[in-house]
């Protein structure tokens, strides 16, 4: 998949973003952009201005992120057809730069933005390996969104050597967290099953989203800490992120796949994309 690196500012040399380099100092956001920016950027850029708060980063301002961006995929040039209707997966970035080790301060920041054309044709359906690594739930950053992410990255690459899409990562405690790159849920009866943020999970624009939805049509959803185990017989498994919204898991670990008997998941996920105006 081709990926487009755009920069707010001329780049002179790696040094002005040193400090991401060295040691993972940045944050970001990732979101598609279906013909405008998201219904929601203001939540995705409040994210973003806290985690570079806690990093101790410069944040550029809500306006000037919002207009560098739009600016930049209108004049994004490319003859793929995604590009031409402007369908695309944007990652927003805040780079740092300064002193060279771990203990100085962030100097300055510099946007980068990453457009791929190509990320939104995934599978509509996935599959889900147990993870093999361990998630602390109690790790500082599992409320921010920083350019570290070498879990998710190895358990991806774990996953995918198994057969499977994704991985479903566990905890310290053995439980279900999320997966490398969204947000879990499960339906069984009248119930939808989500691991709460206490888990180490990430309270992701999407998963509020479908809380919001699930509160509008009165269905019941159970936020708490759930062993891999306990997940049997499931109307359906999904996932949810900002790229590709909601998309469905048909096979859990080769050892549970979802009824699909289709009660609640195609409300939800209708819900959830007439809120994102993707309907």
């Amino acid at each position: 998949m081709k990926e487009f690196l755009y920069f707010d500012k001329k780049v002179k040399s790696p040094q002005d973003f040193n400090r991401t380099l060295m040691f993972g100092e940045g944050a970001f956001e990732t979101f598609r952009y279906k013909q405008k920016l998201p219904t929601y950027l203001s939540r995705h850029l409040e994210r973003l201005k806290k985690t570079c708060d806690f990093l101790g980063i410069k944040f550029p301002g809500d306006l000037y992120v919002e207009t560098v961006v739009d600016k930049i995929v209108q004049d994004h040039k490319s003859d793929h057809f995604n590009n031409i209707i402007k369908d695309l997966i944007v990652k927003v970035a805040i780079f740092s730069s300064g002193g060279t080790s771990y203990a100085d301060s962030s100097e300055s920041t510099i946007l980068c933005v990453s457009i791929k054309e190509e990320d939104y044709k995934a599978k509509e359906s996935i599959s889900l390996g147990i993870g093999k690594l361990y998630r602390s739930s109690f790790d500082i950053f599992n409320s921010h969104k920083i350019t570290n992410y070498l879990l998710s990255s190895k358990e991806k690459k774990i996953a995918q050597q198994n057969d499977f899409d994704d991985a479903l990562i566990i905890n310290e405690k053995n439980m279900v967290v999320e997966t490398t790159s969204a947000n879990f849920f499960w339906i069984k009866g009248t119930n939808v099953f989500t691991p709460s943020i206490e888990t180490g999970a990430l309270k992701g624009i999407t998963r509020g989203l479908v809380l919001e939805a699930c509160k509008k049509n009165k269905i019941r959803i159970i936020e708490g800490e759930f062993e891999p185990g306990s997940i049997i017989f499931p109307e359906a498994m999904f996932v949810t992120n900002s790229a590709r919204g909601i998309i469905e898991v048909v096979n859990l670990n080769n050892t549970t796949q979802p009824t699909r008997t289709k009660k609640l998941f195609p409300i939800i996920k209708a819900e959830v994309f007439e809120m994102l105006d993707w309907a």
